[in-house]
């Protein structure tokens, strides 16, 4: 919101989400778990095909952030490349946005895009991703985003 108590526009929404995108990416490159928290609001959820995933705390998202970083590891995953289509403001301090991800094996991709949708938060002047849906039928990244510790069989 301006100074005269104008909602932005859709571009200053979709650069707030690629912003977001950009940083949380440059986490999962350089697998920086301390990088990525801060931009998560807590608790918080993820969604999938697979089904529902709540992050309680910062613990769980550490847990999140780990079970993605084994998901990539295991497709060789050389980089994540995700684009903002689309966003807006609902409200001053909430934004909806969609993006595309692609997952790439040098230039290969890895699986078919996929959309997600987030909800991003501002608390106490940063934006944040406050619930994040994913649309994919990769089981194993559904998996990932979704399998608590909790839910791991004892061995």
């Amino acid at each position: 919101m301006d100074a005269s108590g104008n909602i932005g526009s859709d571009e200053e929404a979709r650069a707030i989400s690629q912003h977001l995108l950009d940083v949380t990416g440059a986490a999962y490159r350089d697998r920086d778990y301390a990088a990525f928290a801060p931009h998560f609001v807590v608790p918080g959820d993820v969604h999938s095909f697979g089904g529902l995933r709540l992050v309680k705390d910062l613990a769980d998202l550490h847990d999140l952030f780990t079970e993605v970083m084994a998901y990539f590891d295991q497709i060789g995953l050389t980089s994540l490349e995700r684009d903002c289509i689309a966003a807006e403001f609902d409200g001053p301090d909430r934004v909806k946005a969609t993006h595309v991800t692609r997952m790439m094996c040098g230039s290969s991709l890895l699986s078919s895009p996929f959309p997600a949708f987030s909800l991003l938060r501002r608390i106490e002047g940063r934006w944040m991703i406050a619930s994040s849906q994913y649309a994919t039928d990769d089981e194993r990244l559904a998996k990932a985003l979704t399998r608590s510790w909790e839910e791991r069989p004892c061995r």
